[in-house]
């Protein structure tokens, strides 16, 4: 029996992570004082004159300690915020188990119909074409690849249901009353990007037996399909 296969960052890769914010935190409190000044010296009216003033007096040693530490603690938050983002995925020959953060999913795997990649994240649909899991993971698409087919999963290069998808277009008639509803509000809940309520009126769609995918700003639909 293969044995289960972690797929997670690299180790250079969480080092990049990690100190790759907080590095360019520290560079840009050391440069934006000096290119501030420069561009005032130029003479030329700027956008938000007043913030490049406030940024080109700061010229004292504690002042630009001061900035340094904000803009580096600015940078270790936005680390935190990206690798709790990142799921770890184990793929067994049972199933699949999947951390994102805190939380910890595990799909069997006669549950899963097909696996594909949706540029930098893991789709994993089951065998009516529901969306069981959309996020990031810690491998690349090839590492990916390898793993799922080394265990006998249903892995696609990509999405199997593409040539079924339409835009939505509203009030077209071309969806049943209640599908275009839940499109509409969703539509709403993308443009003040709240994602989780967008995440829930995606569930509700595939409840009334329809698939959404985002793209370019608009929404696309399809009927769900049994595999």
């Amino acid at each position: 029996m293969t044995a289960p296969t972690v797929l997670t960052l690299s180790r250079t890769d969480r080092a990049w992570i990690t100190a790759g914010p907080a590095a360019l935190g520290l560079a840009l409190a050391l440069l934006l004082p000096p290119a501030a000044r420069l561009l005032l010296d130029l003479g030329t009216p700027l956008p938000f004159g007043f913030v490049v003033k406030a940024v080109a007096r700061v010229d004292v040693a504690w002042e630009l300690g001061v900035q340094a530490a904000l803009l580096i603690a600015a940078g270790l938050l936005t680390s935190a915020v990206i690798l709790r983002q990142v799921t770890r995925v184990t793929v067994a020959g049972d199933e699949v188990e999947l951390r994102t953060g805190d939380e910890r999913r595990s799909i069997p795997r006669d549950a899963i119909g097909a696996l594909y990649p949706e540029r930098d994240a893991l789709v994993v649909l089951d065998h009516d074409s529901r969306q069981m899991f959309h996020g990031e993971p810690g491998a690349s698409r090839e590492r990916l690849r390898v793993a799922f087919r080394e265990h006998g999963y249903p892995w696609h290069d990509a999405d199997p249901f593409a040539g079924l998808y339409h835009r939505w277009a509203p009030e077209t008639g071309t969806v049943p009353i209640e599908v275009e509803a839940v499109l509409s509000a969703r539509a709403v809940a993308l443009r003040k990007k709240a994602g989780k309520e967008a995440g829930e009126l995606r569930d509700s769609l595939q409840r009334l037996g329809y698939a959404v995918r985002d793209e370019g700003g608009q929404q696309f639909w399809r009927p769900l399909v049994r595999q």
